[in-house]
């Protein structure tokens, strides 16, 4: 294997640095003066190169940016930073059709050989988004209870009309099996592409900090921590839920994050969760108590993704929650 470099992890510096290696403060002193240039060449490249929405952005429900694959590849080419597979470990399952996949990848730099970054991603059949698939009410198979079936409302990008929409197991499962052995591919490559070139702090900032940084500013100590105090406490869920004023005792905003993001995490979108909690709880969640919703908290992570899905159905039947 070739010989690995360890990379110098601090905010953007995308530079190899052996600290060993240096023998004076005069080195030191220069190398430091070269980090520094490069990090204003990575932040100019964000700037003026990276695209917003294409090459990174703020996942759903998140707080912070997510470096996607088309900015992977850009980083990479300016860093000079090629990509190898080195693992593929898969689990098979031909008769339920389930199919899971890790895969480690490394970053090589083109010109030297050396290792400079790994990374590993995983993906599964029984994610989600492969697991099922959503159809009209035309689409249902033949003698089938539709209320017996966990429905939805979508909105049109276009129009802006809602449409219902059925949930059904993906009986298809082998035709996802390419796709998610892609995602798993692109998991890892994100991974090791953030170890590699240092960028895994700064794709972890909110957007008042990553501006700062692309700008070359840093935010003051003091705006730090008045940011730090203000901000919710729990970092699951981009929470825009305020509790009703002048009672304390209600739900808190990081609460109300910490119920969205384990929900999410098993399977649950927000509005089914929602529909659990007015079910079990005859109220709606922003109605909650403190007491309560860390009851809900508790109930979340003591029941698995099965159990809460029969919840779903069975707060959907009419008649029962609304």
């Amino acid at each position: 294997m070739s010989e690995v470099t360890v990379l110098n992890q601090s905010a953007g510096n995308g530079s190899l640095v052996d600290m060993a290696s240096f023998s004076s403060a005069t080195d030191m002193q220069r190398n430091l003066i070269e980090m520094k240039s490069k990090i204003g060449a990575v932040q100019q490249f964000v700037k003026e190169v990276m695209v917003e929405g294409l090459d990174y952005g703020v996942i759903p429900y998140t707080e912070n940016r997510t470096l996607f694959q088309p900015g992977a590849d850009k980083l990479n080419a300016l860093y000079g930073f090629a990509r190898y597979i080195t693992a593929k470990e898969e689990s098979k399952d031909f008769k339920s059709g389930h199919y899971d996949v890790t895969v480690r990848i490394q970053l090589r730099h083109r010109d030297t050989g050396l290792v400079v970054g790994e990374g590993e991603g995983f993906c599964a059949t029984y994610e989600s988004k492969y697991r099922y698939r959503w159809v009209f009410e035309s689409d249902l198979p033949k003698g089938i209870d539709k209320d017996s079936v966990l429905s939805k409302n979508f909105k049109s990008k276009r129009s802006g009309k809602e449409y219902l929409k059925y949930r059904l197991e993906n009986q298809d499962l082998f035709d996802v099996w390419n796709t998610v052995l892609k995602m798993a591919i692109k998991r890892a490559y994100v991974s090791a592409t953030l170890a590699a070139t240092g960028l895994s702090g700064i794709f972890q900032m909110d957007e008042d900090e990553f501006e700062a940084w692309v700008e070359g500013q840093e935010a003051s100590g003091k705006e730090k921590l008045d940011k730090q105090r203000s901000a919710p406490q729990s970092t699951d869920e981009k929470a825009t839920f305020e509790p009703p004023s002048g009672d304390a005792n209600k739900i808190s905003q990081s609460q109300y994050g910490k119920i969205m993001g384990d929900a999410k995490r098993k399977g649950v979108d927000e509005d089914s969760i929602k529909s659990i909690i007015l079910y079990v709880k005859k109220k709606p969640i922003n109605e909650l108590s403190k007491a309560e919703a860390s009851a809900v908290i508790k109930f979340i992570a003591d029941t698995d993704e099965e159990g809460l899905q029969e919840l779903i159905l069975q707060a959907a039947v009419p008649g029962v929650a609304s």
